[in-house]
């Protein structure tokens, strides 16, 4: 049985893909570097801001560049990370469904811890989540499963009474180093294949999905 749901959040509760991409591009464009179509961020997100800027810039970009990309993403995305970023169809509805059922749930994310609360209280006002974990300097990032296993210790459950969700290899490899089964969810960034590949336990093509995997 179920007791526990743990989330990923960009490409699984909310879709940002556009929000993180205009803050990219535009950070590339004052070095004058090429910009790259929001498709081409489903694979450059999900393993935090510094790999994300890494592949967005071009080859050879020096230490010294990166850090000024850095610091133009964070000042753009701090001002306009809720331009365009909505939450996925059927979230709101699956996280009331898990709170009526009294499965705990919590929020794991890549994205800078700053972001992490803001966003979920935003789009998500009305859910209970039992944590909300960002990239912590104490933690590695995920598929490090550190900060996991931390949510899992605090909410005082058994490994075996968890469901990890998210779309990506990362969040697959993050559930299997904790020992945690996954869900892979469709809805997302990164697709069938990619879940399939990275040995998902299961697959759900819609939030509402989930409630049949508990």
């Amino acid at each position: 049985m179920t007791r526990f749901c743990i989330f990923d959040l960009d490409g699984t509760l909310v879709n940002s893909l556009e929000d993180l991409a205009d803050a990219t591009n535009r950070a590339l464009r004052l070095q004058g570097f090429s910009e790259h179509p929001y498709d081409a961020y489903r694979q450059f997100v999900g393993d935090g801001v510094l790999l994300l800027l890494r592949r967005a810039a071009p080859q050879g970009c020096t230490q010294e560049q990166l850090d000024t990309l850095k610091l133009e993403f964070d000042r753009w995305y701090g001002a306009h990370s809720f331009d365009k970023t909505r939450a996925y169809d059927g979230c709101a509805e699956l996280l009331k469904e898990l709170e009526k059922r009294t499965i705990l749930t919590a929020v794991l994310s890549n994205k800078p811890d700053e972001f992490v609360g803001e966003i979920v209280r935003r789009y998500f006002p009305e859910a209970h989540f039992t944590a909300m974990y960002g990239k912590r300097p104490q933690y590695e990032k995920k598929p490090d499963p550190a900060a996991l296993n931390e949510m899992i210790r605090e909410c005082g459950v058994k490994k075996e009474e968890c469901l990890y969700i998210g779309d990506s290899n990362v969040d697959v490899h993050t559930a299997h180093n904790a020992q945690v089964r996954c869900c892979g969810a469709l809805w997302g960034f990164r697709g069938q294949k990619e879940l399939e590949e990275a040995g998902a336990d299961c697959l759900a093509a819609v939030p509402n999905d989930i409630l049949q995997l508990l």
